[in-house]
């Protein structure tokens, strides 16, 4: 059963979390609110959340401000953010959940059952919030840095460096400019969303291609990459691959 805590400074948006969760998530037992930043750090202490929704933009501290104020992080943080397509794409490319407001229910279980069934660690979420930072500093989306949380560690990619994705069931493994590859437990389709306006392409359901590694598409259907693999091309899929390449 999990304590869950909504960090913002409109009451009205704790409010209707607050009742859109206790109305449809049986695994939350307590759900706390506060809604001035200030306060969270010590609310955080008395409370030991699970779970904390956290709004990004607040006065006297942002979401980001809060964290840094917060040594032992123990646990999991979803942000909360009204429309910005550049601070969206920065946590997503930082291997957070977040909601959109207004909170759609459906994504509001879909975050919580993650949560349920994830063994995260939340020693990780240190070097995820610096990339947020970084991602959001960034000149433009091109100089992101992709986080890939493993068991080992988070791997920060930049997206120019990698050659291909390829799915694995359930997982999908990166493969690298320096010959290094990655098995991350995400499907493909998560990272074909974020990837796609990086200059890839779906050449087929279980292959995601950096368009830049292609050298030509053969006579058999196969894109031809210039690291010499191979990786196939539906036909479904052909001819949007070669209007992407001309």
């Amino acid at each position: 059963m999990l304590k869950v805590l909504l960090i913002d400074d409109e009451e009205r948006a704790t409010d209707a979390l607050r009742l859109m969760i206790e109305k449809t998530i049986p695994e939350v037992q307590q759900v706390m609110a506060c809604n001035d930043s200030r306060k969270a750090p010590e609310v955080i202490a008395a409370f030991q959340p699970a779970l904390v929704f956290l709004d990004i933009q607040m006065p006297y501290l942002n979401g980001f401000e809060l964290l840094d104020k917060i040594p032992n992080k123990n646990f999991k943080i979803i942000f909360t953010t009204a429309y910005n397509e550049y601070a969206i794409q920065a946590i997503r490319f930082s291997a957070f959940d977040y909601l959109l407001k207004p909170v759609d229910v459906e994504e509001l279980q879909g975050c919580v059952q993650r949560f349920v069934n994830s063994q995260e660690d939340y020693k990780q979420q240190y070097d995820l919030l610096k990339n947020i930072l970084h991602n959001m500093q960034a000149p433009s989306p091109g100089e992101f840095r992709l986080a890939l949380p493993t068991k080992e560690g988070v791997h920060f990619l930049q997206p120019a460096d990698i050659i291909r994705c390829e799915s694995v069931g359930n997982y999908t493994r990166f493969f690298m400019q320096n010959g290094r590859t990655h098995l991350i437990s995400k499907t493909l389709g998560e990272y074909d969303a974020l990837l796609t306006p990086h200059q890839f392409i779906r050449t087929h359901k279980s292959h995601l291609v950096n368009k830049k590694f292609i050298a030509f598409i053969d006579h058999d259907g196969f894109a031809v990459l210039k690291d010499n693999s191979k990786v196939e091309v539906s036909r479904r899929r052909k001819e949007e691959v070669m209007q992407s390449l001309k």
